[in-house]
């Protein structure tokens, strides 16, 4: 039986004007930055510096996918870390909670809704990567893998916002609290690894590559970067156990988030 909740969670998205006008915020910035890449190639192409098509066709499909990376791990967390703390500040959570559906029922249909919106958007940047391999470049089987790879990245940080959301009272909270902690994830821990690794004078790769597992491999982006500079050797182990290993703290955090909101749901008595 489908999830009532998830059909209501769609209804209430689809009449949200902010909803359409992320999906249009999203498709400009990727129209903008293909538009660059491509005046980019251009120019230089009349000013006599030779371009080959596969190049236009490379840079286009980077370029894409790493815009719809950016955007997923903003516009994601932004889907779901509110969905709870809402329901509290609009006091709407207690009928919710004394309605036949369980806490999980609950969890799950708000973050069905959430994730249905993410890959609604995934599905907007297939345009833009079917236009540029009319150049040339990655294979398809790299592309997909490259997009399933950011869309559960989303999907990941849509999960881990609902739990932080089940947390709090107030939607603002919730979303600082979101947003620090993806700051933390996303920059902080890189930098403190760059930093660990540089003070090493010894040049152990041992520590090193603990330093990478630790701070590195589990960043939403690495996956993404790893590729683009390796995907000739798409079947590399040296970067497909890492990137294995990043995959797994997703899930983990991705669990524990669904975990902390149907245990925050769990916990409201009314």
């Amino acid at each position: 039986m489908i999830n009532p909740l998830y059909w209501l969670e769609l209804r209430v998205r689809a009449r949200e004007k902010r909803l359409w006008l992320i999906a249009l915020f999203f498709v400009i910035i990727l129209a903008i930055i293909s538009g660059i890449v491509l005046a980019t190639s251009f120019i230089s192409s009349s000013t006599g510096q030779g371009i080959e098509p596969v190049n236009i066709g490379e840079g286009l499909i980077w370029a894409a996918l790493f815009c719809q990376a950016g955007l997923l791990v903003i516009l994601s967390p932004l889907a779901t870390a509110g969905r709870i703390s809402q329901e509290r500040e609009q006091r709407t959570l207690a009928a919710l909670v004394n309605s036949p559906a369980s806490a999980i029922k609950i969890a799950f249909g708000k973050l069905w809704g959430a994730w249905t919106f993410i890959l609604w958007l995934g599905v907007l940047v297939l345009p833009f990567l079917f236009t540029a391999t009319l150049w040339g470049g990655p294979s398809w089987k790299l592309i997909l893998g490259c997009l399933g790879l950011n869309l559960l990245a989303g999907l990941v940080l849509a999960a881990l916002s609902l739990g932080i959301s089940g947390l709090f009272g107030r939607s603002l909270t919730a979303y600082l609290v979101t947003g620090c902690f993806l700051f933390g994830w996303i920059a902080v821990l890189p930098m403190l690894g760059s930093l660990a690794m540089a003070l090493n004078h010894d040049g152990s790769k041992v520590f090193q590559e603990f330093v990478m597992y630790l701070t590195m491999y589990h960043n939403p982006f690495f996956p993404l970067i790893t590729m683009t500079t390796l995907f000739t050797e798409l079947g590399s182990s040296q970067f497909v156990i890492p990137v294995l290993y990043g995959v797994s703290i997703w899930i983990l955090l991705g669990s524990g988030g669904l975990l902390l909101a149907i245990r925050s749901l769990k916990r409201e008595v009314y």
